[in-house]
């Protein structure tokens, strides 16, 4: 199999220039950003909305659930259609709708408008999500897809796990309340939108090679009979849940548990975002050079070790950041490694349709289904089943890791593939 860079080589395209690379790479990452700010920013304000609209654990499990499965379904459903009606018009829309949508979360009056208001911006950013990278790839040379769409995905951790709490309590204290913080967090979406409606082109895209199907094309069970997409289909499930649950019921486990004070809680629930973003990239780069199963088996052995720890400390916030850092840092490295496996396995034409499966089966079960059984837990046996249970999802992504088969990219050597 020829290496997925040879794979992915455009023919010369002036959409590819450095200003215009640049440009879009800005605005993604920007939307991105945005997209895991308006996602993540509610979760360290829930032990105050709780008590006011009278929430349990489990109703928070339900919401990023409910966020999670509608983001999945429109993941699939939207990275095959921007293909098709391409990327503008999709990217300006959701960005619109899911701002005004998080800014309509400071009206809701209880369990039920929550659940509305925030599954519908689940499917508006699950739409941003694959248009934003197909953006990225359509506008970045061959020799830099890698590096442009690493830097958009490191918004996530950045923005949504380590900016959004400390920004969250930051606004909570000068705002009048919790319904505030979800207008101003929207307003540098309705910016977002108007600087990609006035300045991004519609990004040209490569067009198929002579006899190569197109990715839209493809049927599923083709994908899927690609070396470790089954697998990492099944696995993303039990690599993605650790980080969900810590994002959204590790907050209420601080407070409610361990009794910390909101700008200890912040700090601590920081550091995920900052570990998230070393781990995504320290840990790809190393699987370059050591191969991607090893890297991922040691990653998910070493994040089981700080998770344990957690289990084990008390309200001491300095330990707790750090202990989080590490965790956060070895499973998104492992998040982060799934498109590598994938690109190195599956045929160019295939590799879109094989991540978007992959991201919204580990949406629907990872990111909903999990937090929701997490939170069912919390409420039946305490907040503290939140960490036991992480430790289980990690436990069972490990053998699942155990299972893959080592991708043909770690045979190829990295200069003769840049030069096919």
């Amino acid at each position: 199999m020829t290496n997925s860079s040879s794979l992915h080589t455009p023919p010369p395209d002036p959409a590819q220039s450095p200003p215009h690379e640049l440009q879009t790479l800005g605005l993604m990452a920007f939307g991105f950003a945005l997209v895991n700010l308006d996602r993540f920013i509610m979760y360290p304000l829930f032990p105050v909305m709780a008590r006011e609209l009278g929430l349990d654990y489990q109703d928070i499990g339900l919401i990023s659930a409910a966020v999670a499965l509608t983001w999945g379904l429109s993941s699939m459903v939207f990275g095959r259609l921007s293909d098709r009606l391409g990327r503008r018009g999709i990217l300006i829309t959701s960005v619109l709708v899911f701002s005004i949508l998080c800014g309509a979360t400071g009206l809701a009056m209880g369990l039920g408008s929550l659940l509305l208001i925030r599954a519908v911006m689940g499917v508006f950013e699950g739409a941003f999500v694959p248009a934003s990278i197909a953006a990225v790839v359509d506008s970045s040379p061959a020799g830099r897809v890698g590096r442009n769409t690493g830097l958009q995905q490191l918004m996530a951790p950045l923005v949504g796990s380590a900016l959004a709490p400390v920004l969250a309590i930051g606004l909570l204290q000068v705002l009048p309340s919790w319904r505030w913080v979800f207008v101003v967090t929207a307003l540098p979406g309705l910016l977002c939108a108007w600087l990609i409606f006035r300045k991004l082109a519609e990004p040209g895209r490569s067009q198929p090679s002579p006899g190569q199907a197109p990715a839209i094309q493809a049927p599923l069970r083709t994908v899927l009979a690609c070396p470790n997409v089954a697998l990492c289909s099944v696995g993303f499930c039990f690599w993605l849940a650790p980080i969900v649950i810590f994002g959204s019921l590790m907050p209420s486990y601080l407070s409610d548990h361990l009794h910390l004070e909101l700008g200890q809680m912040g700090l601590v629930m920081s550091s995920l975002g900052v570990g998230g973003a070393a781990g995504m990239l320290v840990f790809p780069a190393l699987s370059d050079r050591w191969g991607r199963k090893k890297m991922m088996v040691s990653c998910l052995v070493m994040a089981m070790l700080p998770t344990w720890l957690l289990m084990q400390t008390g309200a001491e916030p300095l330990r707790l950041s750090l202990l989080m850092f590490l965790a956060a840092a070895f499973i998104s490295g492992v998040i982060a490694m799934v498109h590598s496996v994938t690109a190195d396995n599956v045929p160019a034409q295939h590799v879109s349709t094989a991540t978007g499966f992959i991201i919204g089966a580990g949406e629907i079960v990872g990111g909903a289904i999990a937090p929701a059984v997490a939170g069912g837990l919390a409420k039946a046996m305490g907040i503290a089943a939140i960490l036991p249970f992480s430790l289980g999802c990690m436990a069972t992504g490990l053998l699942l890791a155990i299972m893959l088969r080592s991708p043909r990219h770690s045979s190829i050597p990295q200069g003769a593939a840049m030069q096919n």
